[in-house]
């Protein structure tokens, strides 16, 4: 028999559930950390897995005051909406009927816009307030289509744009996320000017660097070119956005950075690496039911070359959930394992690293990718989205004092 009451301590509280309600994919982004053979599956969650997830979800120990439900991995609007009235009507009532009818529980979708269309528009507006969705765009068509291509290599941009502009006509908010490649680090103009149209309806943008494509080396001195680079590109956009020359939304980056860096001291290991990717804060199930946590993405595909790192062939997944319970899981010797090891990974960062406060994790796979142990600190890609990133803020932010005397 698991002790629940034993088993709190150190998990969750689960505060996002991520749901593949199918791995297919419209698109063939070179960056996907999907497989091929994942993103060309058409399998679709059933809601019997859904049911049993939220059954197990809203009567965990785990569980905080709200949660968020969120549709990724995979383009989920490449299923109906009905599929997703029925989802929504699932979780809600599986939540209505159990130990936790006051949990607070809403949902989104992150999709690439390009099937948006008359019905989606009538879905999300029926259900505003209660779901809300994120945009993948990386910018004008000549960034953006240099890696967001369908399946016959065509462009997607002009789809994606149709999607925006839709969602916007029709008052629907959304939050963009949109991936700098090497290519757009020297145009950050460009993306202000894209966006700037969309600017009253975009919530929070947010960019993302796969940098670990373009850096093959386990050095420093290999990823100080691009760390340059990146710096440039965050100093020109600081300036840019501080000009006001440009509308620009709220940029999650920055208001991220700006948050960890003026937290109380009391408050701050709530923030850290470690807090961030506490087991069971974030929990992903994937279409077949079996179930991830720390943070989200630690797919089988994501593993590679790692899926028998812990002796199963089955990758960092540690259950399934339609033949265990949370707390089955928890008591696992799997999951004990795999804290250790990220516990390992946080401390040696912890006490060796001047920027683990401002660090919100999720480099410990690439670690032992880099590496080949857990152990070690730094890698080019916390040296570029952390250090390179915390470095460019902080010199702006002081190049600003002084300039205001």
């Amino acid at each position: 028999m698991v002790n629940d009451k034993a088993l709190v301590s150190g998990f969750g509280p689960i505060e996002m559930v991520v749901l593949q309600g199918t791995s297919y994919c419209n698109l063939n982004c070179s960056y996907c950390y999907l497989s091929e053979e994942s993103r060309r599956h058409s399998a679709t969650m059933t809601l019997e897995t859904i049911q049993r997830a939220f059954e197990e979800v809203t009567s965990s120990p785990f569980t905080g005051s709200r949660l968020r439900v969120s549709w990724h991995s995979g383009e989920p609007l490449v299923l109906k909406p009905d599929y997703y009235r029925a989802a929504i009507e699932t979780v809600l009532n599986v939540r209505d009927g159990s130990p936790r009818p006051d949990l607070v529980i809403d949902f989104d979708f992150q999709t690439n816009a390009t099937l948006i269309n008359a019905a989606w528009i009538e879905f999300f507006k029926e259900y505003e307030g209660l779901v809300t969705l994120g945009v993948s765009c990386d910018g004008p068509a000549e960034l953006h289509d240099r890696h967001r291509k369908n399946w016959s290599g065509r462009s997607s941009h002009a789809a994606t744009e149709r999607g925006m502009q839709a969602l916007s006509e029709a008052g629907i908010p959304f939050d963009v996320t949109a991936v700098i490649s090497p290519d757009g680090l020297d145009e950050p103009e460009l993306f202000l000017a894209y966006f700037e149209p969309f600017v009253p309806f975009i919530r929070e943008f947010h960019f993302n660097l796969h940098d670990e494509l373009f850096i093959d080396t386990r050095d420093r001195a290999g990823a100080s070119s691009y760390v340059m680079r990146y710096k440039a590109f965050l100093s020109r956009l600081l300036d840019l956005i501080a000009s006001g020359n440009y509308k620009t939304p709220k940029i999650r980056n920055f208001a991220s950075f700006y948050n960890r860096l003026f937290v109380p001291a009391a408050e701050r290991p709530s923030y850290d690496a470690r807090s961030m990717s506490a087991p069971f804060k974030t929990v992903s199930i994937e279409m077949n039911g079996d179930l991830t946590t720390f943070y989200a993405g630690l797919t089988l595909d994501e593993c590679g070359d790692q899926k028998n790192l812990y002796g199963d062939g089955r990758g960092l997944v540690i259950g399934n959930i339609l033949e265990s319970s949370l707390s089955e899981m928890a008591g696992s010797e799997k999951l004990k394992l795999m804290m250790h090891d990220f516990e390992t990974s946080h401390s040696a960062c912890e006490s060796s690293c001047d920027y683990f406060d401002v660090c919100s994790g999720g480099y410990n796979l690439i670690k032992l990718r880099r590496h080949g142990t857990f152990g070690a600190t730094e890698t080019p890609e916390c040296l570029v989205h952390v250090k390179a990133f915390a470095d460019a803020v902080l010199e702006h932010m002081s190049g600003s004092l002084q300039a205001a005397g």
